[in-house]
């Protein structure tokens, strides 16, 4: 709410730089000018600590679990078995999976080129439909082995493992660039349809869009949290974790995650509350100066018409 606030603003007071400035609204601009940004962001911090101990206890402890938690060591000799199943899965993957899709891509080009208009098929369309199902088969065996390698090979070390560990951090920093990416895409087509047929100035624009890249990246972010939340579950099946094990590790990558994404957020929203803080005093002072300005053109223009001499009489 801080953030849209300021962003509107922002833009109001750009807006009214250029126009004449009524008592009322000099006084609203100057309380927006006396503000410390700083203070406000540190009585903000510490108001939300004083108000919610709980939930920022548990922040601090995701925090400390993100940037510290590494993962327990694992021995030579569970090491070099992982080694050796993670290379077979790798061949698996490269060799068996990598050709079968190759050949699955190939015979649906195929298969759609066979096909006739709305969905017509004839009996060379139904073969090469027949031979599509069947490379998807082989596909999902292919996948299947090597999804099998692979968990043999996490399971020599454990979820809790260095391995493991780092499996979990990729995936959260994968996540987190597809919610990013999200974010740019969404916010590329809002620029397009702003740019069209709408009458506004460039600060106004740019003020919009910053605002509705918070907006994108707030739901990409969010998006990709629960993706990441996904990908964790299958990653401590596939490292066979118990149950109890595994739904650890589970609250404790989720408690981590849910710290990470809200500091990003967090950031976010303060560089742009901040930002528009910032251009808002820089609009209240510019508007003072051409308030100013305009006042002493006016007082000039008096002083000429009291200095002119009186008109005499012609009789």
């Amino acid at each position: 709410q801080l953030v849209i606030v300021v962003g509107t603003s922002v833009g109001a007071a750009m807006a009214k730089v250029n126009h004449e400035i009524t008592v009322k609204q000099w006084e609203e601009m100057e309380k927006w000018e006396r503000i410390d940004v700083s203070a406000l962001a540190v009585s903000s911090v510490k108001g939300f600590v004083v108000r919610r101990p709980i939930v920022t206890g548990f922040w601090a402890f995701g925090m400390l679990l993100a940037v510290f938690a590494g993962g327990l060591p694992v021995d030579e000799a569970a090491q070099e078995a992982y080694s050796l199943m993670l290379q077979h899965a790798e061949v698996v993957d490269s060799r068996e999976l990598g050709r079968s899709e190759v050949e699955l891509k190939t015979l649906e080009d195929s298969y759609y080129r066979a096909r006739g208009w709305f969905g017509a098929c004839d009996d060379s369309c139904k073969q090469a439909e027949d031979k599509v199902q069947m490379a998807r088969v082989e596909v999902a065996r292919a996948r299947a082995r090597r999804d099998q390698a692979l968990s043999e090979a996490r399971r020599e070390v454990g979820i809790w493992s260095t391995f493991g560990v780092q499996d979990v951090r990729r995936s959260f920093w994968a996540a987190v660039q597809s919610g990013k990416d999200f974010a740019a895409r969404c916010t590329m087509y809002d620029a397009i349809f702003m740019s069209m047929g709408r009458d506004e100035t460039f600060t106004t624009m740019a003020v919009k869009l910053v605002l509705q890249y918070v907006i994108n990246l707030t739901m990409g972010l969010v998006g990709a949290f629960f993706y990441f939340v996904y990908n964790v579950y299958t990653l401590v099946m596939s490292y066979g974790a118990t149950v109890l094990s595994g739904f650890a590790f589970f609250l404790l990558a989720l408690v981590a995650g849910v710290a990470m994404i809200t500091s990003y957020l967090g950031m976010i929203y303060g560089v742009v509350a901040g930002g528009g803080m910032l251009m808002l005093q820089h609009a209240v002072r510019q508007a003072a100066i051409e308030s100013a300005q305009k006042e002493q053109i006016k007082a000039l223009g008096q002083a000429k018409k009291s200095r002119a001499p009186a008109p005499k009489c012609p009789v």
